[in-house]
């Protein structure tokens, strides 16, 4: 009956009229809604305080990483000026170092052209006179020289022709420690062959080449190891059976001389690059004991280790460059 009355008066008045179950529910949907708006609205309260600590927070780590980075690139300037400081000094000492051979060279230079004056005048001058004399004294006796003292006079001049081949050799051996290098990179192999063609054309020991690749080194002076090197074999291996001399690579950066001769005593391993020191007799084979020290003076000039073994039946020379060698 009231909800026909409370229809009835929605039609005369024009409004729509609740009844007191749809207005309760009506204020119960309104209060579910106010609290859920509460809801919302707390829930955004808390996401922009959290959206302001994660801004604080982020904002207080860039700058902790930023005060890091730029400590860390401060540490690393620090340590780039100590470097730039140490390699100044360095570069100083490096120069003065370089100034002090320099001086010490030009030294030792001065120091040897006097002494090749000292021993083509002074030196020589007894030599001269001793080669002179020895001739007047032969002349001034005619046909009365006694055989023996005839023999002797011979044995004065050929001993003074020793001593300026001599002296000759220590004036070479000493220049050769100070000569400028023109230091340049060669091809082994006509390298080799230009030094057997200019100096080995009638080689009674037949000589093979099995090299190959380019050394850098002074073409002079190595020609002049090679040389001695080779003449050396020849000399050692030319009345063996058979004498042969191989010349080849073990290694790209390993060149051995290789003989079957005579080789040499294991007693003068240490002096066999001594200069004036033979391993044979003068009755054996000719020499002043001067190739294989002049050799291996230059080899040490390019930082070439040469070394002279004696492996089974076999002499072997080989001439090692350093491992950090560019070949």
């Amino acid at each position: 009956m009231l909800r026909l009355l409370i229809q009835l008066l929605s039609f005369v008045t024009g409004q729509r009229l609740l009844t007191p179950e749809q207005a309760k529910k009506q204020q119960l949907e309104l209060e579910d809604l106010r609290s859920k708006q509460l809801a919302l609205e707390a829930l955004s309260n808390k996401l922009r305080s959290e959206m302001k600590r994660q801004q604080a927070v982020t904002r207080e780590a860039l700058k902790s990483r930023q005060g890091r980075y730029e400590k860390a690139i401060a540490a690393k300037q620090s340590e780039i000026d100590s470097l730039n400081e140490t390699l100044r000094q360095l570069s100083q000492s490096v120069d003065f170092e370089t100034q002090r051979q320099m001086k010490e060279n030009t030294d030792l230079l001065a120091q040897l052209n006097w002494l090749s004056g000292a021993i083509a005048h002074d030196f020589r001058a007894p030599l001269r006179a001793i080669d002179a004399y020895s001739f007047f004294l032969a002349d001034d006796l005619g046909d009365k020289v006694p055989p023996e003292a005839e023999k002797s006079l011979e044995e004065i001049r050929r001993n003074g022709k020793r001593m300026g081949v001599l002296l000759d050799a220590l004036i070479e051996y000493l220049r050769l420690g100070v000569c400028p290098l023109n230091i340049q990179p060669h091809d082994l192999g006509e390298i080799l062959t230009q030094v057997i063609n200019e100096h080995f054309d009638f080689s009674p020991v037949p000589i093979e080449v099995q090299v190959q690749g380019q050394w850098r080194f002074d073409k002079a002076l190595m020609m002049r190891t090679f040389r001695e090197l080779i003449d050396n074999a020849i000399k050692f291996s030319r009345d063996a059976e058979s004498p042969k001399i191989i010349i080849r690579q073990s290694s790209p950066n390993c060149l051995e001389i290789i003989d079957n001769g005579v080789g040499f005593s294991d007693e003068y391993k240490a002096q066999k690059f001594q200069l004036f020191h033979r391993m044979h007799g003068n009755d054996e084979f000719e020499g002043e004991g001067i190739g294989l020290a002049t050799a291996e003076r230059i080899a040490s000039r390019h930082h070439i280790a040469l070394r002279l073994n004696r492996v089974g039946s076999q002499t072997v020379a080989s001439l090692q460059l350093p491992e950090n060698s560019n070949t």
